[in-house]
């Protein structure tokens, strides 16, 4: 049932189809009850708290773009923390450490992927502000928040909106008649718009937004496996993904040539045996699916697909240089 709402809104979307009235009407009550949710806080946060959200609902790339700026900070010397909100995993009020090792069923699958490819401490609370708190009693100088652009309660001294260049805005419209969380001149009030291209695309968003590029890794074998065992990548495969957009994984396959099955299921699916019986594999995952699938039994011979988000150096700079600058005032 999740799964056939979320395909007949998204063609809705991210379509030229009329909008039922029934939708349309909803609007208005969406748009009092966000309103009456987001107030922003003026409170100055402990340290540098960047945020990488976005505004409409489903993937954008802004988790690659957290594991980014992570390794970014950390090699300029900082101790850099992320903090989320776990979706899909059974989080409390309590903040919870997040290890390599961490169930995703418990914290999420993205925290674990992050826990992975971040390089640094991840905590996951319902709570952000308290999930702010504990990074900073681990002794976190700068926290970087994925996703949060609308949580009042955390405080935050710069924003990152990432739009994925595929599906811009789609028709522009709040929920539920659209996929916008909060209006686009939410933009304005942001302090760096990222625009992910994907699959050769050059799309523009508007003249403050900035591309960048999200670069696919050498597949590798789930489970570890030999060290000359190399992806068939002229084989036909079935790709398995269950991400918030998942025609930007397909047409990062189709751009390097693969053939294959798509096989979408709705974002943080729980996997079970089952979703794979009518599959003759190989598989390709995303590296989000795959902190679940690698605990499941009896699945085809499968492959997963890194991928990494190259952030331009304008972007770099001007991250490194808020930090720096708001340390300096401390």
């Amino acid at each position: 049932m999740k799964g056939r709402l979320e395909r007949y809104l998204t063609g809705l979307w991210y379509s030229q189809r009329r909008v039922p009235l029934w939708l349309r009407a909803l609007v208005p009550v969406y748009r009092a009850v966000a309103a009456s949710r987001w107030r922003p806080s003026h409170e100055r946060p402990p340290c540098p708290v960047i945020v990488v959200g976005n505004i409409t609902v489903g993937g954008s790339g802004k988790t690659p773009v957290v594991a980014a700026l992570a390794r970014l900070l950390a090699q300029a010397g900082h101790a850099p923390a992320v903090i989320s909100r776990g979706y899909g995993g059974r989080n409390g009020d309590e903040p919870r450490a997040v290890t390599p090792s961490s169930d995703p069923e418990s914290v999420g699958d993205e925290p674990v992927l992050l826990a992975r490819r971040a390089g640094c401490a991840v905590w996951v609370c319902r709570d952000r502000r308290a999930a702010l708190d504990a990074a900073r009693s681990g002794g976190a100088d700068v926290v970087l928040s994925d996703d949060g652009l609308q949580h009042p309660r955390l405080p935050r001294s710069y924003e990152i909106c990432v739009v994925d260049g595929l599906r811009g805005l789609g028709n522009g419209r709040l929920l539920p008649a659209g996929p916008l969380r909060q209006p686009v001149d939410r933009l304005d009030s942001v302090d760096q718009v990222l625009v992910k291209q994907a699959a050769g695309e050059a799309a523009e968003y508007r003249a403050a937004a900035t591309p960048f590029a999200v670069a696919p890794g050498r597949p590798y074998l789930l489970g570890g496996g030999r060290s000359d065992d190399t992806f068939p990548a002229q084989a036909e495969f079935d790709a398995v993904c269950a991400i918030g957009n998942p025609d930007s994984f397909f047409a990062l396959l189709e751009a390097l040539g693969y053939r294959f099955r798509a096989r979408a299921f709705p974002d943080h699916h729980a996997f079970a045996a089952n979703d794979f019986k009518a599959m003759e594999g190989p598989l390709l995952v995303t590296e989000k699916d795959a902190v679940k699938l690698e605990r499941l039994a009896g699945l085809p011979r499968t492959w997963v697909l890194p991928i990494e988000a190259r952030l331009p150096e304008p972007v770099r700079v001007a991250v490194l240089a808020h930090v720096r600058e708001f340390l300096r005032h401390e």
